[in-house]
C-alpha cells in the first residue's frame, strides 16, 4: 500500500514566472519524500519537468487572457475580468476531479484563486495583495485590495514571496496594507536559490543576454525591437525566446552577431547569466527574485501598460536600471546599458523562511 502523502501544486499560466518560483518548492517536498502531482498546462509543464524530473502531470488550463499592443492594458483587463471570475468556478470543478482522483493533503495553488478545496489544506502563492492602478484610477486602489482579501480569505494560508521591510523586493505589492491573518512571508523564490550557487567564470560567450518572458503580443514586440537594436550594436548577443515547449533550434541575424534560442536549462541558463556582462529581461517579479538570487544586475524592461512591472523597475531601480520599451530604438546604446557590468553588493538576509513554512504545514 501506498502511504507517501500527495501534494497537488497549481501554478497559473501566466507566463512562466509562476512557474519558474515553484519550483524550488517541488524541490523540497521532493527531497521531503512527497508525491508531487503539478497540475497545469504547457509551456509550464515542459519547464518544470525539466527542472524537476520524476513528477506526475495533470493537465490544467487557464482562462485565456489577452494582452494589448498599446498602453491601455489594465483597461483591458478589466474587461476580461466576468472571464476571470467564470474560471474561477470551472477551475473548482477540475479541483474537484484532481482531488478525488490523487488524494492530496496539501494544494498549493500560485495565483489561481478557484485552486482550493473545503476538504483539503489549500494554500495560495501570491505576492500582490495590492494593485497598482494608472493615476485616473488611483481612488479603486482600496477597492481592488478589498477584492483581492475577498479571493485569498477561503485559503487556510497565504504565502508571500518577499521579506520584511526594508529588505522587501515587491514594497508596496506586498506590504503597502497591512498582511491579512492567513497570510505569512516566506522569502523570496527563485529556481537559482538552491546550490550551486553561481559565480562568472570571466570568460563570457556573449556581450549581451536578454531573456524574453510574459504574454503575447507584448513578448513578440520586444522581441523584434531586440533585434533591430542589437543586430546594429557591435555586440555578439543572444536573445532567449522563453519557449520551453519547443525545440532547441538556433537562429543567427547578421552573420551570427545575434543568436536567437527558445530556452535553456536551468544550470546553463544561471551561469550564462553570471557570466555575460549586459543582461535586459523584464521588470516581472519572479525576474527580480532570480536576479536577487543571482547577484546579477540587469536593465529592465517594463511590460507597456502593465503597472505592476513599472512599479518594480522604480522600485528596484537601486540595482538596476529601467528603459521604457518604446524608447529602446531612439535610446543610444551607453545609455541603455550604463554600468551593467558593476556587482551588486549582498545586502539582504538568507531566505530561512521558506523551509520553516514548509515544516509548519506538513506538520498538519
Amino acid at each position: 500500500m501506498d502511504t507517501q502523502k500527495t501534494i497537488l501544486i497549481c501554478p497559473l499560466n501566466w507566463g512562466l514566472g509562476h512557474a519558474t518560483r515553484d519550483i524550488p518548492i517541488i524541490r523540497r517536498l521532493q527531497a521531503m519524500d512527497y508525491k508531487v502531482v503539478v497540475a497545469t498546462e504547457s509551456p509550464l509543464t515542459e519547464l518544470i519537468n525539466e527542472a524537476v524530473p520524476g513528477l506526475t502531470f495533470e493537465y490544467f488550463p487557464g482562462p485565456k487572457v489577452t494582452y494589448s499592443k498599446s498602453n491601455l492594458l489594465i483597461f483591458k483587463l478589466l474587461k476580461q475580468l466576468p472571464l476571470w471570475l467564470r474560471w474561477q468556478k470551472k477551475e473548482k470543478e477540475i479541483i474537484d476531479q484532481l482531488v478525488q482522483k490523487h488524494q492530496p493533503q496539501i494544494i498549493l495553488s500560485d495565483n489561481r484563486y478557484g485552486a482550493r478545496h473545503p476538504k483539503v489544506r489549500s494554500i495560495l502563492i501570491t505576492h500582490q495583495l495590492m494593485v497598482k492602478l494608472p493615476k485616473g484610477l488611483k481612488w479603486a486602489e482600496t477597492l481592488a485590495h478589498r477584492f483581492i482579501l475577498r479571493l485569498t480569505k477561503p485559503f487556510d494560508e497565504v504565502w508571500i514571496p518577499d521579506f520584511e521591510k526594508p529588505d522587501s523586493l515587491a514594497g508596496d505589492l506586498a506590504h503597502f496594507y497591512p498582511l491579512p491573518g492567513n497570510a505569512r512571508l516566506i522569502g523570496p523564490l527563485s529556481r537559482f536559490m538552491d546550490p550551486p550557487l553561481h559565480q562568472s567564470t570571466n570568460h563570457p560567450n556573449y556581450n549581451c543576454l536578454a531573456i524574453l518572458s510574459g504574454p503575447e503580443p507584448q513578448k513578440s514586440l520586444l522581441k523584434d525591437l531586440l533585434i533591430d537594436k542589437l543586430t546594429r550594436s557591435p555586440f555578439k548577443s543572444l536573445i532567449i525566446t522563453g519557449e520551453p515547449n519547443l525545440e532547441m533550434e538556433e537562429k543567427f541575424h547578421k552573420e551570427k552577431s545575434l543568436t536567437l534560442i527558445p530556452h535553456l536549462n536551468q544550470e546553463k541558463l544561471a551561469q550564462l547569466i553570471c557570466d555575460t556582462p549586459i543582461l535586459i529581461t523584464r521588470s516581472g517579479y519572479s525576474s527580480i527574485m532570480d536576479l536577487y538570487f543571482l547577484k546579477k544586475r540587469a536593465l529592465l524592461v517594463p511590460t507597456p501598460g502593465q503597472t505592476e512591472q513599472n512599479y518594480l523597475a522604480v522600485f528596484n531601480a537601486k540595482n538596476h536600471p529601467f528603459i521604457a520599451q518604446n524608447k529602446i530604438l531612439t535610446t543610444p546604446l551607453n545609455e541603455i546599458f550604463g554600468h551593467l557590468s558593476e556587482s551588486i553588493a549582498d545586502q539582504h538576509p538568507e531566505n530561512l523562511l521558506l523551509q520553516a513554512a514548509l515544516n509548519t504545514l506538513l506538520s498538519y
